[in-house]
């Protein structure tokens, strides 16, 4: 692939890595650079898409999810510098997850998806996905869609919303949403659905956690409903109740 020999040589030149009989990381390192550097300018990240990394690689393929420059990068660790498949995992997190603000998207167009509710426009709190992949190599951990590499896994992950009442959806029709709850019960997110931004469909604002504030967010009339469905037995009901 033409792409594939690209990314092998700018602008860190794995031919010459290899003759210099370098180890498997600085191989694994110098190409997470290259495609990277090659991903900031032909590639775009997009929460919602179908595409994957080997059409980014083929060529027929210019956005993905993060699955797919995920899947990208294992092609050149395993094609370009024939590591065997066995020695890359493929590591996925689903659910919702908040990756924290200091973990920035390979895509500069993307610079987060989570503002304060009463700050319009400042999404500089990081990223709320409902899932993540990266690979774990050599011992270390490469993340291409959030442009870095770390020695611990899910160091970019500042939340997992996977608990009881911690990923709680409510309402249908017009009024359906989703409401996040820290596990300390301290921050609530919900989800924006008429606020694109750069990568995703919606955007998500966070506010202290309060029954107060859940019903500001949401509306009295919806807050009201939704807390009377089902008597009050419904899961976003029952995590409202443990709130302040």
């Amino acid at each position: 692939m033409a792409i594939v020999d690209t990314i092998l040589s700018t602008p860190v030149d794995i031919a010459a890595l290899q003759a210099g009989n370098k180890t498997r990381e600085a191989l694994c390192d110098g190409a997470f650079t290259n495609l990277l550097y090659y991903a900031k300018v032909h590639w775009s990240y997009t929460a919602s898409g179908s595409t994957g990394g080997d059409d980014l690689l083929a060529g027929t393929a210019v956005a993905s999810p993060c699955g797919g420059i995920a899947t990208a990068l294992r092609r050149v660790f395993v094609n370009g510098l024939h590591i065997p498949d066995a020695d890359v995992e493929y590591i996925r997190v689903t659910g919702y997850l908040w990756t924290g603000p200091n973990y920035l998207c390979y895509d500069p167009k993307v610079r987060g998806n989570l503002r304060r509710l009463d700050t319009p426009g400042n999404y500089g709190n990081g990223c709320i996905f409902n899932e993540h992949y990266y690979l774990k190599c050599n011992g270390k951990y490469y993340d291409p869609c959030l442009s870095t590499t770390y020695n611990v896994k899910n160091q970019s992950i500042k939340e997992e919303f996977n608990g009881l009442y911690q990923n709680t959806a409510y309402g249908t029709g017009q009024t359906a949403g989703r409401m996040l709850l820290t596990a300390d019960k301290k921050t609530c997110i919900v989800y924006l659905s008429k606020e694109p931004v750069p990568g995703f469909r919606g955007a998500w604002g966070m506010f202290e956690a309060s029954k107060k504030n859940v019903e500001k967010a949401l509306g009295s009339q919806v807050f009201k409903t939704e807390m009377a469905v089902q008597g009050g037995n419904t899961q976003f009901a029952k995590a409202v109740n443990t709130l302040p």
